[in-house]
């Protein structure tokens, strides 16, 4: 028969219990987490939730309204653009051109980034200033303009504009990584691990990288910002991903014609962009807030 304790015995919430209970307290980033949760849900699940293939034509229902339009047919849920074609399945199909490659873009990047800043930050001497000088002429170039100058060698195609917002967002990570790392470096803890014989490489993993964490979710959730709206702004301008892939970007330069016909066609690429960038910036916020509560609370 087993026994039954009667002392009451208090477990200690785990480290993702205690995040997830800071941001809960945090309506706004509740509502932001729910948001961007189901966008990556839309965006794995859009090849089966579309009504229509992105390309599919319907000649019957030119620059048709929405449904709920006096002029709206309830199987054009969100209308129509210039060609027929329906904009509900091309803002689905358009998620994994402006959410899922950025998502691919910005991990590459930050496994890179980190790395090298890691490398760089636990350096010393001329290696650290040489790469800390080069990293500062580079970041005061503007991310698109960056972006623009290496389209302009590779040329327009989407795996350019990967490799181009890849390039553009490893310096960011280097730079931030460094920074942090160099800080952290000379502080008493520190000073005592390596005092009491630890490895650099535990000292690296073990005891500087889990005190750069907001560093790090800042950084990252910057990078994922700045690579949606650059590839929608590269996209906007015929640069980015070639119509007529459904990008985000592309489908609001085309309707740029169109905005006094049919505004919806505008709207609803815009309306996905804003809020796709807008909760990913207020969940970042709201979860560096979270780790830098449980770090003072320990």
């Amino acid at each position: 028969m087993p026994s039954k304790s009667i002392y009451y015995q208090y477990r200690e919430p785990s480290p993702l219990r205690l995040l997830w209970l800071h941001m809960n307290a945090n309506p706004f980033a509740v509502v932001a987490f729910y948001i961007f949760s189901f966008l990556l849900l839309l965006m794995v699940l859009s090849p089966l939730m579309a009504p229509y293939s992105p390309d599919a034509q319907f000649s019957g229902a030119i620059s048709q309204p929405p449904a709920w339009h006096e002029l709206g047919q309830i199987q054009f849920l969100f209308g129509t653009d210039d060609l027929g074609r329906d904009l509900l399945s091309r803002v689905l199909a358009g998620s994994v051109y402006s959410l899922g490659y950025p998502l691919l873009a910005t991990a590459v990047a930050a496994l890179i980034g980190i790395s090298i800043g890691a490398w760089a930050g636990m350096s010393h001497g001329v290696q650290s200033s040489t790469l800390n000088h080069l990293l500062d002429v580079v970041l005061s170039i503007p991310s698109l303009l960056l972006a623009l100058v290496i389209i302009a060698i590779l040329g327009p195609a989407l795996h350019n504009v990967m490799i181009a917002i890849t390039l553009v967002l490893i310096p960011q990570f280097i730079h931030s990584v460094h920074n942090a790392f160099y800080e952290e470096r000379n502080k008493d803890y520190v000073a005592a691990s390596r005092l009491n014989g630890c490895s650099r490489w535990y000292i690296l993993t073990r005891v500087i990288f889990p005190n750069i964490t907001t560093v790090v979710v800042m950084q990252v959730t910057f990078a994922l910002s700045t690579a949606i709206l650059d590839i929608a702004a590269l996209g906007f301008l015929g640069l980015g991903v070639q119509a007529p892939a459904p990008e985000w970007g592309t489908m609001l330069a085309r309707s740029l014609d169109q905005v006094y016909l049919a505004p919806w066609t505008m709207i609803l690429p815009g309306v996905a962009l804003f809020l796709t960038v807008l909760s990913i910036n207020v969940l970042g916020d709201s979860l560096r807030a979270a780790i830098q509560e449980r770090v003072r609370g320990t």
